[in-house]
């Protein structure tokens, strides 16, 4: 019994005790559906904490990314949502794919083990505690302020918008000459134009894939993410137009 008691102890497995006493694990089993979807693979593994991994299919998904502007136009109540967790060394494996995981929801890292962002994701931590046991490691607090600071400096601490610029300058700088080009182009080939496709979505991508997609009144005034997007819906109208004159 002490044994028992120590493995539980040990890796935080009293909310799969918690689970196990239920005869209806629809919840549970909801829950991991959902994480599944976003990319979060869940499995149990009886006292141990649970496994986690990343998919590829969700490492990959791009629909936040094709309408930036839905995000961009989402109005800031004002209140920042902040994980804080301590996930003991011993499980490491699963603090690693936690972090990943809060890096593809686009939560920015104030602290090591603080994750800030201002969209609510009360529904999300239900199933991460559901499904994965997270209650056990951590805690998410709604906070008006974080450490007194405006929000522009929590921004600059959480994200690296430096970075962000660069990454979507050099988009803009690149698709701006190849829309020139392809505008002067009297008739471009089919082939062409679907690689310039298929290279300008991949290049979209990259450029929006660290892109935390905050609310227009958080952005940082030199942001280019706009710009950006603009000339992503240019080029592909143009690509479109081309393709239906051939």
């Amino acid at each position: 019994m002490l044994d028992l008691f120590g493995d539980v102890a040990a890796h935080g497995a009293w909310a799969f005790l918690r689970n196990r006493s239920y005869p209806d694990r629809s919840s549970y089993y909801n829950a991991v559906s959902r994480l599944s979807k976003q990319g979060l693979l869940v499995k149990s593994q009886g006292l141990d904490t649970p496994r986690l991994r990343i998919s590829e299919a969700g490492s990959g998904l791009l629909e936040a990314y094709l309408r930036p502007d839905k995000w961009w136009n989402r109005k800031w109540n004002g209140i920042w949502y902040l994980l804080v967790y301590d996930v003991p060394e011993a499980d490491r494996p699963y603090r690693n794919v936690l972090r990943q995981f809060l890096k593809s929801q686009r939560m920015g890292c104030f602290q090591k083990s603080v994750w800030v962002t201002p969209h609510d994701i009360r529904p999300e931590y239900s199933d991460l505690e559901e499904a994965a046991s997270l209650g056990v490691f951590a805690c998410l607090f709604e906070a008006r302020t974080v450490l007194g600071m405006p929000a522009e400096k929590v921004v600059r601490e959480s994200w690296d918008f430096d970075a962000l610029y660069e990454v979507q300058k050099r988009f803009c700088n690149i698709y701006e000459e190849n829309l020139q080009i392809l505008q002067g182009v009297a008739v471009p080939s089919l082939d062409t134009l679907m690689r310039l496709a298929a290279e300008e979505m991949d290049a979209f991508r990259s450029a929006f894939v660290l892109d935390p997609l905050l609310p227009s009144q958080l952005l940082p005034r030199d942001y280019m993410g706009k710009q950006a997007y603009a000339l992503h819906l240019n080029l592909a109208q143009l690509i479109r137009k081309r393709i239906q004159d051939l």
